[in-house]
């Protein structure tokens, strides 16, 4: 029983100095800001980074890295030159990524059907909504890319 209320209160300093440390770290990034709009253009900024683009298909069984440093445009063009009646699976891997590792867009058109999900350190979560056309799933690697503020805002997984 002693161990149980040690642990808790050990839990309890910690989210207190975590909760602590968040906002001051996020009253020191309002106070270098002019105004709204500076701040949001520094959170984009800060929201490109360099991701992996890697297409796997023959059902995980072959996988190609198309690049190192994915842009909008090469995830288009990647999506639009892929067979999706074929399966397929298009993912954007973040070795830096805090808390998540990849996003993935993939299936077919045919049977298979076409989902999303996403990796984290300990599981991999599914989009709750059910994709229907690979623009939708072209949309969300796209939306992953600007960053995660603009990715979880905008799709829920579960």
């Amino acid at each position: 029983m002693n161990n149980y209320i040690i642990f808790g209160v050990l839990a309890l300093i910690g989210i207190i100095v975590l909760i602590s440390w968040n906002s001051k770290r996020n009253s020191k990034t309002l106070e270098i800001s002019e105004n709204r709009n500076e701040l949001r253009n520094t959170e984009i900024q800060l929201g490109k980074r360099d991701l992996k683009l890697v297409v796997t298909y023959d059902y995980g069984e072959k996988a190609k890295v198309i690049s190192e440093k994915a842009t909008s445009e090469i995830i288009k063009s990647t999506m639009k030159s892929i067979n999706w009646n074929e399966f397929h699976i298009v993912q954007l891997k973040d070795e830096n990524g805090g808390g998540y590792k990849a996003l993935d867009v993939g299936g077919s058109l045919g049977d298979d059907g076409l989902a999303s999900g996403f990796v984290t350190d300990d599981d991999h979560i599914l989009l709750v909504q059910p994709l229907e056309t690979v623009e939708q799933m072209t949309e969300i690697l796209l939306n992953f890319l600007k960053g995660e503020d603009v990715w979880r805002n905008k799709y829920e997984y579960k």
